[in-house]
């Protein structure tokens, strides 16, 4: 794990913060750290940056150089995303807040890359291999999370819809803030050897100590100080399921409760996820909420989980999305209560029709944000529109199939209208074809471009989509083709974005949708407009890499 090298690695017996030592070699899984910052630095003190100063760039490695200062009320807001993909959220964000100071966490290099030249602070590496103790985390206040979904989606092996592998996670989650540090209890004096458990029974065999009927000096409650480290955590999550990107999930409770307890002033958390995560496997969703609201574990104020769909708030192709908002001291912005019973029986309605009654372990549903509050919904885009093609044209997403017999339509599916908001874009969608209707499905000529494509889930068309060639001559279609399928709506972004920071997400993700596809222009032209001049395979090739690395 990237950390800060300790003063003095030797072991010496562990003691409290009153001076107590540890019974049975306890010692707390806490990181050491001699206290050094940026304020200690005699380069600084001369008014030197901490992007020119080397004490500082090694303290906060690997992280920005200017986290090795203490944060300070009124400096833009540290935040971190973990699983930052190439910068989807960020893009939402910067909609909302463009004040704020992030780092992305993202282990896919050309997603790195793109989110890099993006303008973001990025580091590249497996969440997995970094510690959130780092002392340069401390002035974090926000973390969003889009932990990977390949074994929630339908489209995969479904290994995170297993209910055995699932409830075993959820109990290993539900162990958290045990953990890491939050579990307060009524006696702490076992830790030092003393008579009583943690709910003031009376341990076996201490009968006799002379504190067992009554209080001593070491008998009092309080919070059990963190009894493992991320990554004996981690390596426990991943020990319970088949693969050990379901773990991943774990993470979303791991880093908010590491930076709280290193001094953090945390105050909200976000997170995207597959809507598989509600609909089929929803303990999961419960452990972390539970985690988050529950007395014995952080005792926020909210945390809601719900099912949203970019194309409900700006985007041409739909994205359907599990989100969960947290916040520890006040509601989110556009905060809403529902009828839980009925939110419920809508989440799980496939769930009761084969079983009858609903999942045993589901997160509660009572509340929601709901942004529009009572505004009119953005328009409703249309592929067609956000492309500029005709209306009348298809789309076909495979290549020529035959066709059924009985139902007269071609096999397989993969074919559809422009005239309506598209389908959620998955990779393969780097071969679309584009028909006139009359045009036989799997023949049309005209392609799409990567900023197109982009456009189509919510990107700016000049964002800096990037692939590091694997091999010489690689072009990486389909692998940016990936990153655009697999990246966070910047509509959903804002949003949710808007819910803990910011602006209000309406008049400005009004006038970006209007923007990016184009709808004015649309709008004022009363002509028919001209068909769009061919765009063939090898011109779409050439505007996927538009930004290739240098």
């Amino acid at each position: 794990m990237v950390s800060t090298p300790v003063r003095d690695a030797a072991p010496e017996p562990a003691t409290d913060e009153d001076g107590r030592p540890y019974a049975n070699g306890f010692r707390p899984a806490v990181l050491e750290w001699d206290g050094w910052t940026c304020a200690d630095c005699i380069v600084c003190g001369t008014g030197t940056q901490c992007a020119d100063c080397q004490d500082c760039t090694d303290f906060a490695f690997p992280y920005p150089p200017h986290w090795a200062r203490p944060w300070a009320e009124g400096e833009p807001e540290r935040g971190i995303e973990l699983f930052g993909g190439p910068g989807g959220m960020s893009a939402g964000r910067s909609l909302v807040d463009d004040g704020g100071d992030w780092v992305l966490i993202e282990s896919n290099r050309d997603a790195a890359a793109t989110a890099r030249a993006a303008g973001h602070w990025v580091v590249e590496a497996d969440v997995r291999t970094l510690d959130p103790r780092h002392p340069a985390l401390r002035g974090v206040r926000r973390v969003h999370g889009s932990p990977p979904c390949q074994t929630l989606s339908g489209a995969g092996k479904r290994s995170g819809w297993n209910e055995e592998e699932i409830a075993e996670l959820q109990s290993v989650m539900w162990q958290a803030s045990e953990a890491f540090g939050f579990l307060e209890v009524d006696d702490l004096c076992s830790l030092y050897g003393g008579p009583h458990g943690y709910f003031g029974d009376v341990l076996d065999g201490m009968e006799d100590h002379p504190d067992a009927d009554g209080r001593g000096e070491l008998c009092g409650g309080g919070h059990l100080p963190p009894c493992m480290t991320p990554a004996e955590f981690r390596e426990w999550a991943a020990s319970v399921v088949s693969d050990d990107r379901t773990a991943l999930m774990a993470e979303m409770l791991i880093w908010p409760m590491c930076l709280v307890q290193i001094g953090a002033p945390l105050i909200s958390i976000t997170m995207e996820q597959s809507a598989n995560l509600l609909k089929q496997s929803p303990a999961l969703a419960e452990a972390i909420q539970s985690e988050i609201t529950s007395v014995e574990g952080f005792g926020w104020v909210w945390c809601s989980w719900q099912v949203a769909d970019a194309a409900d708030f700006g985007a041409a192709t739909h994205r359907e999305r599990a989100w969960m908002v947290a916040t520890r001291y006040e509601w989110p912005r556009y905060a809403d209560h529902v009828n839980v019973d009925k939110a419920a029986r809508e989440m799980w309605a496939h769930v009761l029709k084969r079983t009858g009654r609903l999942p045993n372990w589901t997160p509660e549903l009572d509340r929601r944000i709901e942004p529009y509050q009572g505004r009119p919904a953005l328009p409703k885009v249309a592929v067609a529109t956000a492309l500029s093609l005709p209306a009348d044209w298809w789309a076909d997403t495979r290549g020529k199939r035959g066709i059924n017999p009985r139902t007269g339509k071609p096999m397989g599916g993969g074919s559809f209208p422009l005239n309506d908001v598209g389908q959620c874009v998955t990779a393969p969608w780097y071969g679309i074809k584009f028909r006139p209707a009359h045009v036989p499905q799997g023949e049309g000529t005209s392609t799409i471009t990567a900023p197109e494509l982009g456009a189509l889930v919510g990107f700016r068309r000049d964002y800096p989509w990037t692939y590091i060639p694997a091999r010489k001559g690689a072009r990486g279609v389909r692998n940016i083709a990936q990153m655009i399928a697999d990246a966070v709506s910047p509509f959903m972004g804002a949003a949710v974005s808007s819910a803990v920071q910011g602006e209000d997400w309406y008049e400005p993700v009004s006038t970006y949708q209007a923007t990016l596809y184009r709808l004015d222009d649309q709008a004022a032209d009363t002509d028919h407009p001209a068909l769009p001049a061919p765009r063939t395979e090898d011109r779409a090739i050439e505007q996927l890499e538009l930004f290739p690395a240098a």
